[in-house]
């Protein structure tokens, strides 16, 4: 599985592959296992750090197309250097020297073929305190990995909120939907409901109350949804103008709004049933993916392809995704329309329900 993975949301310094090594848990926001994690490097010099990609590592036979598969995803998005680390993969040689170095020749000749030179080739049996790490290309290169939780990374993810989580399991099963009886009674009510729930009002402006209203109960710490506000949310995110409004939400991406939007779109994704809950899928892979965090976005846009194969904003994220589009382009796009007119969706910590 490949699983595109954050940018922008940390810098971490690709010259020292220790530090690399030690900052991976914080920049995937999980510990990852018998992966390649490939830091693609833009620019003349290599020097801007472009995206983060972690992959499986492959099974013997698909060595060579998943190396050439890893190329084209960074030549494609305009990258000219990459530093690649693999993380488990089996154990060192009597001679010290790391699993899986034919993969890694292979990915460094793919590489070459698009002109995009390789700073570092490095290996690590896992990401922990005094681990011993050890480099492809150099017999002498390695040494023992710092405590990750000293890394620069941890403290600039950490003191942001974000979490990071012992897997990548772990955070798979964040997207888990809640008891299938609960599930079932809120698609009974659905279907049963031909029109939206407010009656005599505009839809549009009730549907955005309705997500205003979550909104402060969740940034309040109410995290329950019953059955009457599960069907009325479901409706409200149906709604074209409203969802439109939630994509507003994500930008700035370090703000409590988003913060607690994407708390309520992940709720939502866990709580409503299909085909209803791609509508919060999508909205929790927008807001992971702006952020930076590309895994989350991932996870969230297999799960809205479940619930709704033919969801629009779902299909077009995943094309982005696949395309390894910049999050800082999406960005780009918020807020040109946000410039268009004030976000509707807003907090109220004064006592308003919205």
């Amino acid at each position: 599985m490949t699983t595109s993975t954050p940018t922008g949301r940390t810098k971490v310094d690709l010259t020292d592959p220790a530090d690399l090594l030690a900052a991976i848990p914080y920049l995937l926001g999980f510990h990852p296992e018998d992966s390649v994690v490939v830091f693609g490097l833009r620019g003349p010099g290599r020097m801007k750090q472009g995206l983060v990609m972690r992959v499986d590592l492959p099974p013997p036979g698909l060595e060579q197309d998943q190396a050439r598969d890893l190329a084209i995803r960074l030549a494609v998005s305009g990258h000219t250097g990459a530093t690649l680390a693999v993380v488990g993969g089996g154990t060192a040689n009597k001679a010290g020297r790391p699993p899986r170095r034919r993969f890694i020749r292979r990915l460094e000749a793919s590489l070459a073929e698009y002109e995009i030179s390789v700073t570092h080739s490095v290996w690590a049996p896992r990401i922990a305190a005094d681990v011993r790490w050890g480099c492809y290309r150099e017999r002498t290169c390695g040494g023992i990995l710092p405590d990750p939780r000293d890394s620069v990374a941890a403290a600039i993810v950490t003191g942001a909120g974000h979490v990071t989580h012992a897997s990548r399991d772990e955070v798979e099963r964040l997207f888990d939907p809640v008891a299938p009886e609960t599930l079932a009674r809120r698609a009974d009510l659905l279907t049963r409901m031909a029109d939206p729930p407010w009656r005599g009002e505009d839809p549009v402006p009730a549907g955005v109350a309705e997500v205003n209203a979550a909104l402060t109960r969740v940034d309040g710490g109410d995290r329950a949804i019953s059955d009457d506000q599960a069907v009325r949310l479901a409706w409200a995110l149906s709604l074209v103008e409203v969802r439109g409004a939630c994509l507003l939400t994500a930008v700035p991406a370090d703000s409590s709004l988003a913060r607690v939007a994407e708390d309520l779109w992940l709720i939502l994704a866990r709580e409503l049933p299909a085909p209803e809950a791609a509508e919060a899928l999508a909205l929790k892979a927008h807001a992971a993916y702006v952020r930076g965090d590309l895994a989350a976005a991932g996870m969230a846009l297999a799960r809205a392809a479940e619930a709704d194969p033919g969801h629009g904003l779902a299909k077009l994220l995943s094309t982005a995704l696949n395309a390894m589009v910049p999050p800082a382009d999406l960005i780009g796009v918020v807020l040109r329309q946000q410039a268009e007119g004030p976000p509707e969706i807003a907090l109220r910590r004064s006592g308003g329900t919205g």
